[in-house]
């Protein structure tokens, strides 16, 4: 097993693909900004029909989480099945979670939970994208992931980027064939003592003044383009160093990324964590703007010693913060317009593994959605006895997509052209999950 190490840390999972080795750096622009996600953004208007949500926020367990030891327990099961977690009821009268969730259990009401999506990929990268696209991977195409189409379908609101990662994410949650201008606004990890956002403020070698230059250069330059090839992508280009203008001299821009303005006690009520910090500042992002944002930590890998991997950090980092979130967005009134959604790229094998492990498992797991006028309190599809199918109500990764995008407003049935002249729908093979709403 390949280890990828970034700040003396691993990031590399059980293929030894790291987020880091698929990042693509873009080019410093004239204002001396690595931002181009907002230089080549393109005008968007908000998608058709009145929508339930008007904002993402996706809880990434990168890795595959085990669905038993976590949200589909199986307390019956044998012990080489059932593993050495216990159920614990939750605030809906039958539905149980790990013992090891016991904060989410306290906002299951809140909850729509998902046992029955069900897949037939299981290797890290291409399950990464199957889940962030809602289309199995091909070598000759990259499929948008759902942020990036989010983003270009509802564009930019408040100065804010449309899109945002954190920490950066791999190739599944790029922007595929619409172009580097709607891959994600990718931010550091929010809970490194050292927290810095580099790409919201002016490099310190360039005051008012030059920027200002540059700006004119920079018009100038455009100006002879659009006279000699008068193209709505090259027009689009002044737009797109607006956009970037916007952002570097938008006070509340810097403001929203900025989670020293959090109270003490706001903050250890998400957790000092990745997933704690992470979702506080997504809270933030949203708050002020953003459309779709990720949080993503790793470590679901657990091909052994899964017990004591889940219950000594991974369950107790994303239960704090992941409850949390939803009731602070429900106190804040926001929990009606935001979707949030929680999953991993697949599941584990039911059967405990000789090494206190759990393999990788796509044809059964779980996934959360809350908010967005979503009906909580409920689960829908159910898995067998022993975690290893589902037996009601198939959920397939089509239908997810499919559900993200109407919950937004969004018509899924719509069309993108690919370069090569190919049409492709957003979603196509699933329904959306109407269940969530019922």
């Amino acid at each position: 097993m390949k280890t990828v190490f970034l700040n003396n840390r691993p990031v590399a999972n059980c293929e030894g693909v790291s987020r880091r080795d698929v990042l693509k750096v873009g080019a410093l622009s004239f204002f001396g900004l690595t931002l181009p996600q907002f230089l080549a953004m393109r005008s968007a208007s908000a998608g058709p029909g009145s929508s339930k949500a008007d904002a993402v926020i996706l809880l990434w367990c990168a890795g595959g989480p085990s669905h038993l030891d976590t949200f589909d327990p199986k307390p019956d099961a044998p012990s080489e099945i059932r593993g050495e977690f216990k159920a614990i009821e939750t605030n809906v009268p039958g539905i149980r979670l790990s013992e090891h969730l016991p904060n989410t259990a306290k906002v299951m009401d809140k909850v729509a939970l998902v046992r029955s999506l069900s897949s037939n990929i299981a290797a890290h990268e291409q399950a990464t994208q199957y889940l962030m696209t809602g289309y199995k991977p091909l070598p000759t195409l990259e499929y948008p992931s759902y942020g990036s189409v989010i983003a270009k379908e509802l564009g930019v609101r408040e100065s804010m980027p449309p899109y945002v990662a954190i920490p950066a994410l791999g190739r599944g949650g790029q922007s595929g064939f619409i172009g580097a201008g709607f891959n994600p606004f990718a931010v550091p990890d929010p809970a490194s003592p050292a927290f810095k956002v580099q790409d919201i403020n002016v490099p310190a070698d360039v005051d008012s003044a030059r920027l200002a230059r540059r700006r004119g250069f920079t018009q100038r330059m455009n100006d002879r383009f659009i006279n000699g090839l008068p193209d709505d992508s090259v027009r689009s280009v002044d737009k797109f160093y607006e956009r970037a203008y916007d952002l570097v001299n938008s006070g509340a821009a810097k403001k929203a990324f900025d989670l020293r303005d959090e109270g003490a006690s706001t903050r250890e009520m998400y957790g000092q964590t990745t997933y704690g910090q992470g979702a506080l500042l997504a809270r933030r992002l949203v708050e002020s703007g953003a459309r779709f944002v990720t949080v993503s930590k790793g470590g679901w890998d657990t091909h052994q010693n899964n017990f004591q991997s889940l219950s000594g950090r991974l369950l107790p980092e994303l239960d704090k913060a992941y409850a949390a979130l939803l009731t602070d967005l429900a106190q804040r009134g926001m929990l009606d317009k935001t979707l949030v959604v929680l999953m991993g790229e697949f599941g584990r094998t039911p059967r405990i593994n000789p090494r206190g492990g759990r393999d990788h498992y796509s044809r059964c797991r779980f996934m959360t959605f809350a908010g967005a006028g979503i009906r909580g309190g409920q689960v829908i599809g159910k898995s067998d006895e022993t975690g290893s199918m589902p037996v009601e109500r198939p959920v397939s990764v089509e239908d997810v997509a499919s559900t993200l995008y109407s919950s937004l407003g969004i018509d899924y049935h719509k069309q993108y052209v690919t370069p090569t002249g190919r049409p492709i729908h957003l979603a196509t093979g699933g329904e959306p999950i109407k269940e969530l709403w019922g």
